[in-house]
């Protein structure tokens, strides 16, 4: 425990197994409040003070996550944007059932990672396409890709390469208002692709950076708050993950069975003109995917 919270200070979570037990530090420091108590049952001066230092920090490290923010006047007034994050799992045996479950949801925006053809058409043979049918998407690729869907008509769409990958961008006007949309899927930081799932999250960054007005970057990020380029992320691009705002940071979504990693998240980001604010968030399960889905009920206040 002291060697990953020393880890997770230097931003050191190098190979799959430390990305994997650093993501998940606020479950795998509980064991320090039991150690505690044991020491100071048997009077073990050297283990409580370590242990102590170890609930210190889990303390600490949570606590940002556990506040929510408040909601300004004039937010129930305000237009409001439904984003879904639905990782669907190339592997999914049954994606229109997954569809129908989506659909069920009434989102405004849909980001699906993990989307290949055979995916792709059971959503469609949902119906989900029909409530969304404005989209980034490739189509005809039998590949592994990222489907951006939208009740909205999509504007300056575009993909960008990040990490490797090519991930759909578009803007959508929500009450007169500019929403920029980043759907997001690095690599994930096993040792193979460690590199590639840095450099996604970095241009994540540089992108986030150059964002001047509202925005909304949601995906599967492979990525926690624990791990330093995520942190980095959210610092220097000046956002703020939807599940913190509302006092949920320690929510998980993967693996879905069993959640210990908080790996699919929900992004916003202030413009001059507007402010994105976060009314509700929660997970949801998505029949035959592992993760857990993200639904994130927003508004935009324009300013003044």
């Amino acid at each position: 425990m002291v060697v990953l919270v020393a880890v997770r200070a230097v931003g050191g979570e190098d190979g799959t197994v430390l990305a994997l037990l650093v993501g998940a530090l606020p479950l795998t420091l509980l064991p320090a409040y039991v150690l505690l108590a044991v020491a100071a049952v048997v009077r073990r001066r050297a283990l409580g003070v370590v242990t102590a230092g170890l609930v210190l920090a889990h303390v600490l490290l949570v606590a940002p996550s556990l506040g929510a923010a408040p909601l300004p006047a004039g937010v129930d007034d305000a237009p409001r944007l439904r984003v879904v994050v639905a990782n669907l799992y190339v592997l999914n045996p049954d994606p229109q059932q997954a569809g129908r479950v989506l659909r069920a949801l009434r989102p405004d925006v849909l980001v699906v990672p993990e989307l290949d053809a055979d995916g792709l058409a059971g959503l469609q043979q949902a119906g989900l396409l029909q409530d969304l049918p404005h989209t980034i998407t490739q189509r005809e690729s039998r590949d592994e890709t990222v489907g951006l869907f939208s009740r909205l008509p999509l504007s300056e769409t575009s993909t960008r390469a990040v990490g490797g990958r090519a991930l759909p961008r578009a803007s959508v006007d929500v009450g007169g208002v500019a929403v920029r949309l980043l759907a997001v899927h690095p690599l994930p930081p096993i040792s193979v692709f460690e590199g590639l799932w840095r450099a996604a999250l970095a241009d994540l960054l540089g992108e986030a950076r150059d964002l001047d007005g509202p925005a909304v970057i949601a995906g599967d990020f492979n990525a926690d708050r624990d791990h330093a380029p995520f942190r980095r992320l959210l610092t220097g691009g000046r956002l703020r993950d939807a599940h913190d705002e509302r006092g949920r940071g320690l929510a998980r979504t993967f693996p879905a069975s069993a959640p210990f990693l908080h790996l699919d998240h929900v992004l916003v980001h202030d413009g001059a003109d507007a402010r994105m604010l976060v009314r509700d968030v929660r997970e949801f399960a998505i029949p035959g995917s592992d993760h857990l889905g993200v639904v994130a009920d927003l508004a935009v206040l324009p300013s003044g």
